[in-house]
């Protein structure tokens, strides 16, 4: 589906385009599970950034660009991503559920929304934000905040929260709301996707300096991307690094 124009140049990539700014070690641990392996250890100590499963999955990603030619090659940003798709310069993109809308909105044309395919297994990659409510000496405050936490987090307003953002809606019962089962039946293309891919999908990279670790594989991730490394030599320097990180909490 790679369209060139008269000069010979790209109009638009016919593969699936792959953001790889900011949280990029979040897109390769949906390729890492899809091939069977993850990227660290629940305890938060041991990373895996150089097994064999992550290797293939990163090489995977690398391909895409500069062996099949399906994908614009070097970084792509996070933010252009859906726009590359609805002015029709990606033909398929990888993006967060929290673009639906975005999409739904701006595409002018039909578009399908799918899971991500399985390969040794199903995977999907999650992640999430926290509501956190400080235990302070005013209680009248402290009870304020719970009560808005206790709203915030409703059925209701998770359900709002989805259709608006297409976000999952992170109760059950969101999805048996009139307005969830309406925007279900009326966006059938993808409304329901993101919520079907609940049982395939894994925790995000949470380890000991969570930040510093992070940012190790995606500088790896990068680093293949662009060719400044081959994807072997990253991976290896990026275990190496998280081994180092982390070696004060074994």
């Amino acid at each position: 589906m790679t369209k060139r124009s008269a000069d010979g140049s790209v109009a638009r990539w016919g593969g699936m385009q792959v953001p790889s700014s900011l949280t990029s070690y979040w897109l390769l641990q949906g390729y890492v599970a899809q091939n069977g392996g993850k990227l660290a250890e629940p305890d938060g100590k041991t990373t895996y950034f150089n097994a064999p499963e992550v290797v293939e999955a990163m090489q995977y990603w690398v391909d895409l660009a500069h062996k099949h030619k399906v994908m614009k090659p070097g970084v792509i940003e996070w933010a252009t991503n859906p726009k590359d798709f609805f002015e029709g310069r990606a033909a398929m993109i990888t993006t967060t559920s929290g673009n639906l809308t975005n999409v739904k909105t701006n595409a002018p044309f039909p578009f399908g929304v799918q899971i991500l395919p399985k390969n040794k297994a199903h995977g999907a990659p999650t992640s999430g934000g926290n509501a956190y409510i400080f235990n302070v000496e005013d209680k009248a405050k402290q009870e304020a905040a719970f009560q808005f936490v206790k709203w915030l987090s409703s059925a209701d307003q998770a359900a709002e929260w989805s259709i608006k953002t297409g976000y999952i809606a992170a109760r059950d019962d969101a999805w048996q709301t009139e307005a969830m089962k309406k925007y279900v039946e009326e966006f059938p293309p993808g409304a329901k996707v993101p919520h079907d891919q609940i049982p395939h999908m894994v925790p995000e990279l949470s380890t000991y300096e969570n930040q510093r670790v992070a940012r190790v594989i995606d500088d790896a991730i990068e680093a293949s991307l662009t060719g400044n490394k081959s994807v072997k030599q990253a991976l290896d320097d990026a275990q190496a690094e998280a081994e180092r990180i982390l070696k004060p909490y074994q």
